[in-house]
């Protein structure tokens, strides 16, 4: 497949690398890169959750190739932004390339209709990354997951989820397919929104963890994302992240810090929250305004409101 991602960030590096093997990929940049970043080579420390636990750790080197306009046909387009970009994003994708097929690999919780405004309905999926990392100087040091989400909203959105799962798994990569890919991505946005409004308080993930009194409102608000989620519709026992809420905080808190401090491959897909903290504090934001429209009680998410 001949695949255009749009940028040059973590994730869509790490998913170019991973399926530049057997398939064409180019980046889309802006104008005023284009020079700077096509051809570039740079260095990558990823940990491959494809290979067996022996050949997880692999170095090497990726080269960009880039473009800043679309001037030819390509399969799929991926676009791994910001949620608050994404509207934008799709708007000015759409004036060179209005009939090619998306990848939206990003978060949700507006649900569809701004999108359909801007894309066909049959030209577009959804999905979210398996993997995360970060870039230390010019190094791509991460992550990349033996799995990844894919979902369609509409029924005729099933021939391109299915060719989409097939590129995903020809590069080793098995896709993971909800029911309801949109409650899907509500469910892991409210599972990351309010701990990136604590991470604000610190930027810093290690010195974030150490304060046991602002992870215990977190976790709490993330109980209660949970309920506006419910009240949206999801069922929440097709969740097994839900159940976290009724495990006891001094359990909780022991299992998630240790997790931080002791799976290397935890702390390389989480090594991107400093960086994403503004997309964050704007995604809980919109679930707070949710939660406030529905009439949820929410305490500890108005704590966490009034740090922002």
């Amino acid at each position: 497949m001949k695949i255009l991602i749009i940028g040059t960030g973590v994730i869509g590096t790490l998913y170019a690398q991973a399926l530049s093997n057997k398939n064409e990929v180019i980046h889309f940049v802006r104008k005023n890169k284009l020079n700077d970043i096509n051809n570039k080579i740079i260095p990558f420390d990823i940990i491959d959750e494809r290979e067996d636990k022996k050949n997880m750790y692999t170095k090497g080197e990726y080269t960009y190739r880039c473009v800043d306009k679309i001037d030819c046909h390509y399969d799929l387009i991926i676009v791994p932004v910001n949620t608050y970009q994404l509207y934008e994003t799709l708007k000015a994708l759409t004036k060179e390339a209005p009939n090619e097929n998306y990848l939206i690999f990003t978060l949700n919780w507006e649900g569809t209709r701004k999108i359909d405004n801007i894309l066909n309905k049959e030209n577009y999926i959804m999905g979210y990354s398996g993997g995360g990392g970060t870039f230390k100087g010019e190094l791509l040091f991460g992550n990349i997951g033996n799995d990844v989400m894919l979902g369609c909203v509409y029924e005729n959105q099933k021939p391109l989820l299915n060719s989409t799962a097939r590129m995903f798994k020809e590069c080793g990569i098995i896709p993971e397919i909800p029911q309801n890919v949109l409650h899907w991505l509500w469910i892991h946005n409210v599972g990351s929104a309010p701990l990136g409004v604590g991470l604000s308080q610190y930027n810093s993930l290690n010195e974030c963890i150490k304060d046991k009194k602002l992870v215990s409102i977190c976790f709490k608000a993330m109980g209660e994302s949970y309920k506006i989620c419910e009240k949206r519709g999801v069922n929440l026992k097709d969740f097994s992240e839900t159940k976290m809420s009724k495990i006891p905080f001094f359990i909780l808190y022991r299992m998630f810090k240790h997790n931080f401090e002791k799976n290397p491959i935890m702390q390389r897909y989480t090594a991107h929250a400093v960086l994403a903290i503004d997309e964050m504090k704007s995604n809980f934001k919109q679930i707070f305004n949710t939660g406030k429209e529905l009439g949820v009680n929410m305490p500890n998410m108005e704590k966490l409101n009034k740090l922002i």
